[in-house]
C-alpha cells in the first residue's frame, strides 16, 4: 500500500526563495502533504552551499526546486506558469533591485483573485518600522522580546536563533489554511500581510495588562518568575537545572524533599507573595540543596512530587537526549558533508494523516515541471465572505496559556468556542492586575469565548459534556497528561463515540511521551533555548512563555489542517501537539554547531540600548572615537547607518505597544468586563486582509452561558 495522503494533499504552493520565515512556512505545508514548488534565482545555489545542514533541510527538503534564470527569454512566462498552477504563493516583499521585482509585483496585483498570497516581512507591506532586510535580532529588539529577556538589572538579550522568523512561519500556516477555507467556500482568495514585529509583540499578552495598570518597564528578571517562587535556574554539581514551583502545595512538598520541613511555618515563605518578597532567601535555600546533588538526583526527587523540573541543556546535550530521541523530537540523519546531522521531528502530529518529514535537502532543477496545470478558478459568491470558521463549534477544556491561546485563535477566526471551567473558574481568572471584575491575563487568552461551568467529578456533569461534544467539531484540551482519559474523555473514547470530531491535545511531550509535568521555563531549558539566549554562560529564559504560545499556535494550525482533511474524508483525527516539539522547531538551526542568526551585538546608548547587525569589533572600528554611551538610541542608529550597518533601538514594552506597526495594524483593542471596566488585549496577528480576525468586545463571565448551552445540548438549564 502507498503512503497515506497528507492532510493537504492536492494543494500546490509556490515559494519564492527568500527569508527563512517564508521557507519554513512552505516546509510545514509540505510536511502536511502540499506540493511545494520553490522558485530560485541562480545565486541561491551558492547561498545554500554556505548554510548548515539543518537550514538547507528546512529551506529545500521535501520541495521541488525550480531555478529561474533572469537572462532567459522564458523567465517571465515561467513565473506566470508557476502562478497559474498555484493555490498558494509565498514570498518576501520584492525590492526594486531584485531581478524578479516586476513580475512578482504583477502577481501582487491579482491578489484579489482566487489565489491565496502570503507576504512575510518585518513591519508588513506598508510599514517602515524596520528595513525589509532586517535580521531576526533587530526584530527581537523592536518587538519586545529583549525588553523582557535578560538578567535582573542587566542588559537586554537576544536569542541566537531566528525565533521571530520561525514563530511567524507557524502563524502563517494558520492564516493560509484559514484563507483556503474561505476560498473553498466562497471562491475568493486573499492577500495575507504578515508582520514579524506584530507576531512577536503578540507574545507580550502577559505583560500588556501590567503596562495598562501603570507598570511599563522592569520586566528583565533572568529565569525568575514575576509571581511564583522558587522559580529559577540552579547549579547542581554537574550542570544547571530549572525548578518551577507554582503553588504553596508544591513549595511545601519541596521543603520535605530538601529536609527543611521546619520552614513550613515560617511566615516569610507561607504564601507565593511572601516568597516573592524574600526571593533571594528562597533561592539560597534551594541552591544550597541543589548544589549537593547531581541533575539526575534533583530531577528524580522533585519529579516524585509532580514539581515541574528539568535540565538546562546545551545544544550538544539536546541532540544526545535519550528521551527526546525516543519521542521523535530529535531525528538523527545523514549529511554527505558532515556525516551525522540532526533535525527536529514534526510538531504537527496528526493521527490519520501523519506529517511527511524530509530526510535530505532537495536537488535543484533548471527545467520547469512538465505536469504543471493552471488551477481552476472558482466563481465568487455575491455576498460578502464570512469568517473562515463560521459554523465550527469548539469545546475547550484548557487552562493557563497554550490551550487557551489555541482556542482564542479559533474564536478570532469565527468559531464558537465553549470554554469548560470547574466550579470557581480557571485559576488565572483571579490573577492581577485586575480591571474591575476581569483579570487582564485571563482576558488576553480567553476573550470572545463562551463560558460554562461543569464539575467533571460528577457523573451528571460528564454526561452534559458528552452532550456538548455531540454537537462539536473540535475538542481542545491541555490538562495534565492522563487526566482526560481518567474522566472518560480520552482520545479513543471521543473518537469512538464521535468519529467526525477533531481532538486536539497539548502536552509537554505528546500523548505517547512521558507523563511529566511541563511548564514553559522547563521546556525552554530542556530544548536548549536557555543556552542560546544571552552570552551562554548562565542559562537564561526568554522572558515570556514562548513554548506555551508556540504550542498554542501549532495546535490551531493542526486543527485547521485536520478540518481541511475532514472536508475530503468526512472523518476527524487526533492533533497531538508537544511543547518539546515546538521548542525543537525553534532551536534546531543551532544543532549543527554553526550560527543560524545574523551576527549582532548590543550597545548601550544614553537613553537605552541598540542592537546592530555587526560584531563588536566591527562596530568599534566604525565608530572610532565616538562613544556610544554619549548618543541617544536614535543618534546611534543613524550613525551606524552612515557606515552601512543596520541597527534598531531596543524598545521597552510600553514603547513596543506605541510603535507605528502596532498602532497602524490595530494590534491592540479594548475589551470590556461586565462591570464596565476596560483593558487592552492583542488581536491575533494573522494578517488576513479580506476576512480580518474578529476582535472580541468583552470577556466571558464565569458560567454565563450555562443555561443557553445546556438547553441547546438537550440537558436543561441546570447549573453545575
Amino acid at each position: 500500500m502507498g503512503a497515506t495522503p497528507g492532510a493537504l494533499a492536492g494543494l500546490v504552493v509556490v515559494e519564492r526563495a527568500g527569508r527563512i520565515a517564508t521557507a519554513a512556512c512552505a516546509s510545514l505545508l509540505a510536511s502536511l502533504g502540499a506540493r511545494v514548488l520553490r522558485a530560485e534565482l541562480p545565486e541561491e545555489e551558492e547561498r545554500l552551499a554556505r548554510m548548515s545542514f539543518p537550514e538547507r533541510l528546512l529551506r529545500t527538503g521535501g520541495k521541488e526546486r525550480v531555478q529561474l534564470a533572469p537572462a532567459s527569454t522564458d523567465f517571465e512566462s515561467n513565473w506566470h506558469r508557476l502562478h497559474a498552477a498555484a493555490d498558494v504563493i509565498l514570498f518576501d516583499p520584492p525590492q526594486p533591485a531584485d531581478p524578479d521585482y516586476g513580475v512578482v509585483q504583477s502577481l501582487l496585483a491579482v491578489a484579489a483573485g482566487a489565489k491565496v498570497i502570503c507576504a512575510i516581512s518585518p513591519a508588513g507591506l506598508h510599514g517602515d518600522d524596520l528595513p525589509v532586510a532586517a535580521g531576526d535580532p533587530l526584530v527581537q529588539a523592536v518587538s519586545g522580546l529583549m525588553a523582557v529577556t535578560g538578567e535582573q538589572g542587566g542588559q537586554p538579550e537576544f536569542v541566537r536563533v531566528p525565533v521571530a522568523e520561525l514563530s511567524a512561519a507557524v502563524i502563517a500556516v494558520t492564516a493560509i489554511l484559514a484563507a483556503l477555507r474561505v476560498r473553498g467556500r466562497d471562491g475568493v482568495g486573499q492577500l495575507i500581510d504578515l508582520s514579524l514585529i506584530e507576531v512577536m509583540a503578540d507574545q507580550l499578552r502577559t505583560h500588556v495588562p501590567m503596562v495598562v495598570a501603570g507598570s511599563p518597564r522592569g520586566f528583565r528578571i533572568g529565569c525568575r518568575h514575576p509571581v511564583c517562587a522558587p522559580w529559577n535556574v540552579y547549579r547542581a554539581h554537574d550542570g544547571w537545572v530549572l525548578i518551577c514551583s507554582a503553588s504553596d502545595v508544591q513549595w511545601q512538598g519541596m521543603l520535605d524533599v530538601i529536609g527543611r520541613a521546619e520552614l513550613r511555618s515560617d511566615p516569610r515563605f507561607a504564601t507565593a507573595a511572601s516568597r516573592r518578597q524574600h526571593v533571594d532567601e528562597v533561592d539560597g535555600i534551594v541552591q544550597g540543596w541543589v548544589s549537593r546533588h547531581s541533575i539526575e538526583q534533583v530531577v528524580a526527587a522533585t519529579t516524585a512530587i509532580d514539581l515541574p523540573v528539568g535540565p538546562a541543556q546545551s545544544v550538544s546535550q539536546v541532540v544526545a537526549d535519550k528521551l527526546l530521541r525516543e519521542c521523535g523530537t530529535v531525528r538523527e540523519l545523514r549529511d554527505d558533508a558532515q556525516g551525522t546531522a540532526y533535525a527536529a521531528g514534526s510538531a504537527l502530529r496528526l493521527s490519520r494523516t501523519p506529517s511527511q518529514q524530509a530526510a535530505a535537502p532537495s536537488a535543484v532543477s533548471r527545467e520547469m515541471p512538465r505536469d504543471l496545470r493552471a488551477r481552476e478558478q472558482g466563481t465568487p459568491v455575491a455576498s460578502k465572505s464570512g469568517s473562515p470558521l463560521d459554523g465550527i463549534r469548539v469545546v475547550e477544556i484548557t487552562r493557563y496559556a497554550a490551550g487557551p491561546l489555541a482556542g482564542l485563535v479559533l474564536a478570532s477566526l469565527g468559531a464558537e468556542v465553549i470554554k469548560i471551567e470547574a466550579p470557581g473558574g480557571e485559576d488565572c481568572r483571579g490573577w492581577t492586575p485586575r480591571f474591575g471584575s476581569a483579570s487582564g491575563y485571563f482576558a488576553n487568552y480567553n476573550a470572545g469565548k463562551r463560558s460554562t461551568v461543569l464539575d467533571l467529578r460528577e457523573a451528571a456533569a460528564r454526561e452534559r459534556l458528552w452532550a456538548l461534544i455531540s454537537k462539536a467539531d473540535v475538542v481542545l484540551q491541555n490538562l495534565r497528561p492522563g487526566v482526560m482519559g481518567r474522566m472518560g474523555f480520552g482520545t479513543d473514547a471521543v473518537a469512538t463515540r464521535h468519529p467526525r470530531v477533531v481532538y486536539a491535545s497539548i502536552s509537554g511531550f505528546g500523548l505517547r511521551g512521558p507523563k511529566l509535568a511541563a511548564l514553559d521555563t522547563v521546556m525552554q531549558g530542556r530544548l536548549g533555548l536557555t543556552a542560546l539566549t544571552g552570552n551562554g554562560q548562565v542559562p537564561l529564559r526568554v522572558g515570556y512563555s514562548i513554548a506555551d504560545q508556540l504550542a498554542g499556535h501549532y495546535a490551531a494550525a493542526g486543527i485547521l489542517a485536520a478540518l481541511a482533511e475532514r472536508e475530503r474524508s468526512g472523518r476527524g483525527q487526533i492533533v497531538d501537539i508537544a511543547m518539546s516539539d515546538a521548542m525543537a522547531w525553534l532551536t534546531q538551526l543551532a544543532w549543527s554547531g554553526r550560527p543560524s542568526a545574523a551576527t549582532a551585538s548590543q550597545w548601550q546608548a544614553r537613553d537605552g540600548w541598540v542592537v546592530a547587525e555587526a560584531g563588536p569589533d566591527t562596530i568599534r572600528r566604525m565608530l572610532g572615537a565616538v562613544a556610544a554611551t554619549g548618543l541617544t538610541r536614535a543618534e546611534l542608529v543613524r550613525n551606524l547607518a552612515r557606515h552601512g550597518i543596520i541597527a534598531a533601538p531596543v524598545l521597552e514594552v510600553d514603547e513596543v505597544l506605541a510603535q507605528a506597526v502596532i498602532r497602524n495594524r490595530g494590534s491592540l483593542h479594548q475589551i470590556e468586563a461586565r462591570d464596565g471596566a476596560t483593558t487592552s488585549i492583542f488581536a491575533v496577528p494573522l494578517g488576513l486582509t479580506a476576512t480580518p480576525v474578529l476582535r472580541a468586545q468583552r470577556m466571558p463571565d464565569l458560567g454565563e452561558d450555562n443555561a443557553a448551552l445546556l438547553a441547546d445540548a438537550g440537558q436543561g438549564a441546570v447549573l453545575c
